[in-house]
């Protein structure tokens, strides 16, 4: 790395890490709650949810596997490195194999009899598209966390 570049890393560390931590809050706390309070059926809020977490996810596999790049470059340790890439390989399962079997549910879901079966397995993922979130979000704090005090002791070593 070149010396003139090296103050950028954290910059470049902060932006997309803030960036995701911000994404996840938003919309866990605000995104999702607003649209099955406010749209008419749980159909559409999910639908409209439905579209907004293969984004994140798409994000979360960018941002976890630069933010394991910069880790390195930075010398942070290989929790790190290893965090984003848990991350990101997190992800990129909602994104290929939840994301799709919980969208070929959904029509299903929609007709007047829904049989109990079919039910569970969408509760089942479902509940596993969250727990996958949760672990995202904590996961990402943890990283912010784990960067901060890196930062800290640079700070404390400044004369």
């Amino acid at each position: 790395m070149r010396e003139p570049l090296r103050p950028l890393l954290p910059v470049a560390l902060w932006l997309p890490l803030g960036g995701w931590l911000g994404a996840l809050v938003l919309f866990a706390a605000v995104v999702a709650p607003a649209a099955f309070r406010t749209l008419p059926s749980r159909e559409l809020a999910g639908d409209l949810v439905g579209r907004i977490l293969p984004v994140l996810d798409g994000y979360g596999i960018a941002a976890g596997l630069w933010l394991a790049i910069l880790g390195r470059a930075l010398g942070r340790g290989r929790l790190a490195v290893l965090i984003p890439c848990v991350l990101a390989a997190l992800c990129g399962f909602s994104l290929l194999a939840l994301a799709p079997r919980i969208h070929t549910l959904r029509p299903q879901m929609r007709e007047a009899v829904v049989a109990p079966e079919l039910r569970a397995r969408f509760a089942r993922l479902h509940a596993a598209s969250v727990g996958l979130y949760a672990a995202t979000a904590f996961g990402a704090l943890g990283l912010a966390i784990l960067h901060s005090r890196e930062d800290a002791k640079k700070i404390r070593e400044i004369p």
